[in-house]
């Protein structure tokens, strides 16, 4: 199958989320709210239970309180996708390649692929490829529109609109024409030089305030030192995490000046209701140990940088869970970029595939 997918410009006005979780919950409330016609995906009868029960998903926070119905709510992925202008990709990273392989047979040219948030590199793209479509288009954001979580059954508490959303296509030479598709949505989109900017701003590294001790704090600026050296030899633009923290939304100015982690995190409102894991059986491992600090570690190797720090926090982390996660997390071949040279990464990112 070689087709290019997201080509025709239209005005978006029907979206497929694909994933009911609170990423899913909050744009499927917001954008019904924005008058969007919203179908909501999950292959999960029990997540998707709740939202029949109630014929859509309430909402509090800084949206307001209200209910938003949502006349589609399915595990049919063909009926969600069927006709939307837009199919959002809205779930945790170890779901994104059973959805885009699921996605694959369903995607017309005239549909926008968005992952929300993406920051995996080609993962999507790949997948797609080794699906059917040879020359995939895709786009992705650094991290959700939103920051929230489920409180109730089919309630979702947001806690802020992210008001800077680092936007990038696959490949990049789409960039411009997506972002002005995808803002009729999130106007918040700001266009980045290419997928890997979306990777280095990754910043899940402990979402809640009262998880921030100063020590904790000076390993997290560590960790940051790390990061910006990986994307500096790949030539990859990015900025500290206070800074891009602030620039969301989700800190204070004098945050920003200071500098810090602990800082940034103690001076974050939507933070301060998030609370830590109750066990290590919970996605702050499963999710941003895998698919958050491994795949800057295989790109640190690419770039030929040493990450000591983050060589021993997932170290540390396989220990406790008895998981492997630099082999089952987001390698280079799953990102698709084995064999990639650095000097063909440019090219790559800049045109796609190219066979």
């Amino acid at each position: 199958m070689n087709r290019e997918l997201g080509t025709v410009n239209r005005t978006i006005r029907t979206v497929a989320i694909l994933g009911a979780g609170a990423g899913g919950c909050a744009a499927a409330a917001d954008l019904s709210r924005r008058r969007f016609a919203v179908r909501l995906y999950s292959r999960s009868e029990a997540t998707l239970r709740p939202l029949r029960e109630r014929g859509g998903v309430a909402y509090t926070g800084v949206l307001g309180e209200g209910f938003a119905a949502i006349p589609c709510i399915t595990n049919d992925i063909g009926e969600a996708m069927r006709g939307a202008d837009l199919v959002m990709i809205m779930a945790p990273m170890m779901a994104h390649a059973p959805l885009a392989a699921a996605v694959a047979p369903h995607l017309t040219p005239d549909q926008v692929l968005f992952t929300a948030p993406g920051h995996t590199a080609l993962h999507v793209p790949h997948v797609l490829r080794q699906n059917g479509i040879r020359q995939p288009v895709t786009c992705e954001t650094s991290t959700l529109p939103y920051p929230c979580r489920i409180v109730a059954p089919a309630t979702v508490r947001i806690a802020l609109e992210v008001r800077r959303l680092v936007f990038a296509a696959f490949p990049s030479k789409k960039t411009e024409g997506l972002q002005a598709r995808v803002a009729e949505v999130y106007p918040a989109v700001w266009p980045a030089g290419n997928v890997l900017e979306t990777v280095f701003l990754y910043m899940n590294a402990i979402h809640y305030s009262e998880g921030i001790t100063p020590s904790v704090g000076r390993l997290i600026d560590r960790l940051d030192v790390e990061r910006r050296a990986i994307a500096a030899a790949l030539r990859v633009r990015t900025e500290p995490f206070v800074e891009y923290f602030h620039r969301m939304g989700y800190t204070t100015e004098a945050a920003r000046e200071a500098g810090t982690a602990y800082e940034a995190f103690h001076q974050s409102e939507p933070d301060r209701w998030i609370k830590a894991p109750p066990s290590l059986s919970h996605r702050y491992f499963d999710e941003d140990v895998p698919y958050g600090l491994v795949p800057l570690a295989h790109l640190a190797r690419l770039a030929g940088i040493a990450t000591p720090t983050m060589d021993a926090l997932i170290a540390l982390a396989s220990a406790v869970k008895g998981v492997d996660y630099m082999r089952e997390g987001l390698t280079l071949e799953r990102m698709g970029l084995a064999g990639v040279s650095r000097d063909d990464l440019d090219r790559l990112l800049t045109e796609g595939f190219t066979d």
